[in-house]
């Protein structure tokens, strides 16, 4: 009878210490969420003022004249993007001017290099 005793405040012992681990763990899940919200919230934050620095340089921008953000403005071709129904507001690339005759005349041919040439280029250190 000893041995089932024995057995069962063993058996007893091990569902509390699991019980514990669970327990441990799930506080340790807990601490690690709330870490991980601060932190996240940090974050947030941290964005929300780039973005309001970022909004406030493009406003400075805007009032001394040298803005690059062209959102708001006129097409980045030269010409009004409604006169051009292509994608993007572009009409598809002109076909190509037909090339220009060539000469009637055939070129000169180089004439051959005289040894005299041929050593002086040697010599030449280009």
């Amino acid at each position: 009878m000893s041995d089932i005793a024995g057995m069962k405040a063993e058996l007893d012992g091990l569902v509390r210490e699991q019980a514990d681990r669970r327990a441990l763990r799930e506080q340790q899940g807990e601490e690690i969420k709330a870490r991980s919200q601060e932190y996240m919230t940090k974050q947030v934050q941290a964005a929300e003022r780039y973005v309001q620095h970022v909004r406030e340089m493009a406003q400075r921008k805007t009032k001394s004249g040298w803005s690059t953000d062209r959102s708001h403005a006129e097409p980045a071709s030269a010409f009004a993007a409604e006169e051009y129904p292509g994608p993007g507001g572009f009409a598809p690339p002109a076909p190509a001017p037909p090339a220009r005759p060539g000469r009637d005349e055939p070129r000169s041919t180089r004439r051959p290099r005289t040894a005299a040439e041929e050593d002086e280029d040697f010599n030449n250190p280009w």
